[in-house]
């Protein structure tokens, strides 16, 4: 996997994209805490490899490297990166980190986590199929996929999340997805929660909880 330095060399990722002007502040606009579906599955201490991608300010990240995880955050915000790794320090745990385009073929590596999480990490439509395709491959087989994103019906609530339908998820189509791959899906199911994560997400919320293991 390429690294972040020569990342920041290249063309192009030396400009602030959307996600750099978002995250571009002292605050963590999601919060620092974790996402509280990630908490109900992942609580114990435990040794595992562990992916979160588009995990923008590192909330998640540093939540299971604390747990004792070997962690590295993907995300295509350098911005956000710079402050996965400050928080992590705050922390007194490390976390690996990583510039990608999680919506690029084969952008990630194949086969060498046990674990992938994705909290919120909506894409723009023709992304959505190739983000899941690396959430799953990037995973062991054996290994475990988690995720939560806001449902489509989250346009009627307006908490969190982009204003664009298109971004956002329906659960039939998240399984059909995961289908095509060779999964047991342990649960997948749309649900109203409520969440208060930092200014950006607060109040009542549809969401998509999936956990997931890869065959």
């Amino acid at each position: 996997m390429t690294d972040i330095n020569y990342l920041k060399k290249v063309e192009g990722w030396d400009m602030m994209n959307h996600w750099d002007e978002k995250f571009d502040e002292d605050e963590y606009i999601y919060g620092t805490e974790p996402n509280e579906w990630i908490k109900s599955i992942f609580h114990g201490k435990g040794r595992a490899k562990v992916a979160l991608l588009a995990e923008g300010e590192g909330r998640n990240a540093v939540y299971m490297a604390k747990l004792g995880h070997d962690v590295t955050a993907y995300d295509y915000s350098r911005v956000g990166l710079d402050k996965t790794r400050k928080l992590a320090q705050a922390a007194g745990v490390t976390v690996g980190t990583s510039l990608v385009d999680i919506t690029e073929p084969d952008a990630l590596p194949h086969g060498v986590y046990d674990v992938s999480i994705n909290v919120f990490g909506h894409v723009a439509p023709e992304g959505k199929e190739e983000m899941i395709k690396n959430m799953v491959q990037i995973v062991k087989p054996g290994g475990h996929i988690a995720f939560e994103l806001y449902s489509k019906r989250q346009i009627e609530f307006q908490t969190g999340g982009p204003k664009d339908i298109h971004m956002l998820y329906d659960v039939g189509d998240m399984r059909r997805e995961l289908e095509k791959y060779d999964v047991e899906i342990m649960e997948l199911k749309e649900v109203i929660v409520r969440r208060k994560e930092g200014r950006m997400h607060r109040g009542k919320s549809a969401v998509i909880q999936g956990y997931v293991k890869k065959e």
